[in-house]
């Protein structure tokens, strides 16, 4: 299966990583720093370089993107799915790909004004689009809505799409309907979208099963016997599980307790390494106050990198309102630098080596 789609893989891979090319020859025409994420009030919030961004994300999306397709193709490997719904699933990714990188980089252009109105506009399509083509999924046991009472009854699972697939399309024309509304009304939209998504066909699927026992269509021994032969290959579902589970635990483990801040003093500049996130470079000459926090500095992350070791990115807090943060986690002592409007809280592994940073840069600052 996977040989038969290499092409498609391949192809689609390439599809994914094109953004990329924003990052390589991006930086001529747009700011240093760009959004990369916006609040539910409709305003950006989250920043980053183009290069760093137009890096991470493709690379990400590739990597979603081949975990998905290979499972898919792995535990249904013997399903006869709709062919276009195969050729879709190898495109939803580089579509998302494509549109959010799009978007962010047509954001720092200035071209797009309401990024909200935007994204709105693209998850009712998508709902739309989704809702047409979700009655034609042949059961498996990877796409779809895959519950007990679909996975274990053809009759139960073309209703119960077939019902999805008109829900799917109202909440599309709802969404589109939503967009003039406040910027704030949004975030309670999006909750009542994905609740009618998920709820609705459930109830849906399990009225159904009931119906079908009482009409005598279908016994509660058919439908066990149905599951269990869908998974009957358990040996395959087993080693798959169990190989993913190890890898999540080995990245959550890397994730969480590894990782560094090193901060290096230059001779014209503050150099900050950071493990997950993108590195700070601070010329002295940018650098308007600097001040010592022996107990650290307390924040809310608004888009950044946060574990048991490491807080990076942009936070929040009522002293400072949005700041960048290098530091570790804990109270550690940190310095909180202000340059050129910005507020930039830098901490290290031990006390010694921040009280060189801030001398050394209140005697910069002060020649």
């Amino acid at each position: 299966m996977i040989r038969k789609n290499k092409w498609k893989l391949i192809i689609s891979s390439i599809v994914i990583l094109l953004p990329m090319i924003l990052g390589f020859f991006g930086g001529k025409i747009l700011p240093e720093e760009i959004a990369v994420h916006w609040g539910f009030n409709g305003k950006a919030d989250g920043f980053m370089s183009p290069s760093a961004i137009f890096t991470i994300l493709p690379l990400i999306m590739l990597a979603v993107h081949w975990i998905c397709m290979v499972l898919s193709m792995l535990i249904d490997k013997n399903a006869e799915q709709n062919k276009k719904i195969m050729n879709i699933t190898f495109w939803i990714i580089p579509f998302i790909s494509l549109t959010a990188c799009g978007l962010m980089f047509s954001s720092a252009l200035g071209y797009t004004a309401n990024v909200s109105a935007f994204v709105y506009i693209i998850l009712a399509v998508a709902f739309i689009f989704i809702g047409n083509y979700m009655p034609k999924t042949v059961r498996n046991r990877t796409m779809g809505i895959k519950i007990k009472w679909t996975l274990a009854n053809d009759e139960n699972w073309n209703a119960t799409h077939r019902f999805a697939g008109k829900i799917y399309v109202i909440v599309g024309i709802l969404s589109l309907l939503a967009i003039p509304l406040p910027t704030v009304a949004l975030p309670f939209v999006l909750i009542a979208i994905i609740l009618l998504c998920v709820v609705l066909p459930v109830i849906y699927s399990y009225r159904f099963y009931k119906k079908q026992l009482a009409d005598g269509k279908a016994t509660k021994e058919d439908y066990k016997n149905e599951y269990v032969s869908m998974f009957g290959n358990k040996r395959l579902t087993i080693i798959v599980t169990v190989i993913i589970s190890i890898i999540v635990a080995i990245i959550l483990f890397i994730v969480m307790f590894t990782g560094k801040i090193e901060p290096t003093l230059n001779d014209t500049f503050l150099y900050v390494k950071a493990s997950f996130w993108e590195d700070l470079t601070l010329d002295y000459d940018d650098i308007d106050s600097i001040e010592y926090r022996g107990n650290g500095v307390d924040g809310q992350r608004v888009v950044g990198f946060g574990s048991a070791r490491l807080l990076v990115g942009s936070f929040q807090n009522s002293e400072f309102g949005t700041y960048m943060r290098y530091t570790y986690t804990g109270d550690a002592p940190c310095v909180v630098i202000t340059a050129n409007e910005k507020i930039i809280v830098v901490g290290a592994d031990d006390e010694q080596t921040v009280k060189e940073i801030y001398d050394r840069i209140s005697s910069e600052i002060s020649k």
